[in-house]
């Protein structure tokens, strides 16, 4: 019986489907063998051989447990109060959960976002500026829009990359952040910057066609807009989309709750004067160093 299950595990190897979907077919797997295990127990205490029939009858217990919290975990969207993985994880020395445990890894999520390009094409970091944006509240209306818009039409999901109820806790309860449905910051399909009476403003949306004003640029480094406009060639580098439904980890459970979505932004600049060579410029160069600082310590402008 256990070789016939190895087998099937094995020939599971050759069929290619995602994580979760293997996972509870594994799952079925492991419960039929447990199953057989608590069979053998019962055998072996009925042929008087007391020591091994108690033996696997323990270890039928324990991996049914195992089962148990496995069939939740993969099956239903709840969370065991009696898991003891966390406690055993940081027993053996395990480490919070990363990049490596996101089920974006090798997913349709992951395909999805690698071939993502920059729709102002691709430039080099060190003639990158983070911004610093404002949204009036007709522009907050507009990022609405685009959002139930590309949600709509499945360019953005919502729908925390595909994890599981209990995988968004301990992801939570791990990292002390919340989870956001918006698993990672999306860059928009379209975007610009335009002069419009003096205001830089950002905008955006499916196509150049249908773009709407999302924000606007006040700050590029530590220096005003209007400043570096008037001395550099400015243009959006890359604009994303933060925010929006999230998840923390509570006492007893997962507790939901939703930010307003934001528009952040990274600007590139170039001196006209010098097309060849990026700027020199020593007041530039101060203003950016402290601006790379600030963009490390204050996401929310970069």
């Amino acid at each position: 019986m256990l070789s016939l299950l190895d087998m099937l595990n094995h020939y599971l190897g050759y069929f290619n489907m995602n994580v979760k979907l293997k996972n509870r077919v594994y799952t079925i797997i492991g419960a039929l063998g447990v199953l057989y295990l608590g069979y053998l127990a019962i055998r072996f205490i009925r042929l008087g051989a007391w020591t091994r029939g108690l033996l696997f009858l323990l270890v039928f217990v324990i991996l049914t447990y195992f089962t148990i919290l496995n069939v939740i975990y993969y099956f239903t969207t709840k969370t065991a109060k009696f898991d003891v993985s966390p406690k055993i994880e940081k027993l053996l020395g395990g480490r919070p959960a990363g990049a490596a445990d996101d089920p974006m890894v090798g997913s349709k999520h992951a395909a999805q976002t690698a071939r993502i390009v920059p729709a102002a094409g691709l430039f080099r970091e060190q003639n990158l500026l983070p911004t610093k944006v404002v949204t009036d509240a007709v522009q907050a209306e507009h990022i609405k829009q685009l959002v139930d818009d590309l949600v709509a039409s499945d360019y953005w999901q919502l729908d925390y990359a595909g994890r599981s109820e209990r995988e968004i806790y301990r992801l939570a309860k791990n990292s002390g952040q919340p989870v956001y449905a918006l698993s990672h910051a999306a860059p928009l399909p379209f975007y610009e910057l335009r002069e419009q009476n003096g205001h830089y403003l950002v905008y955006g949306g499916r196509n150049a066609i249908d773009s709407l004003a999302l924000a606007e640029v006040t700050e590029v480094g530590l220096m005003p807009i209007s400043q570096a406009a008037a001395k550099y060639r400015i243009v959006l580098a890359n604009v994303q989309l933060t925010g929006g439904p999230y998840k923390l980890a509570g006492r007893s459970g997962l507790v939901s709750g939703n930010d307003d979505f934001q528009i952040t932004a990274k600007a590139a600049y170039k001196d006209p004067k010098k097309p060849e060579q990026p700027t020199t410029d020593p007041e530039m160069r101060r203003k950016k160093a402290p601006a790379e600082n600030l963009s490390r310590t204050q996401r929310h402008r970069s």
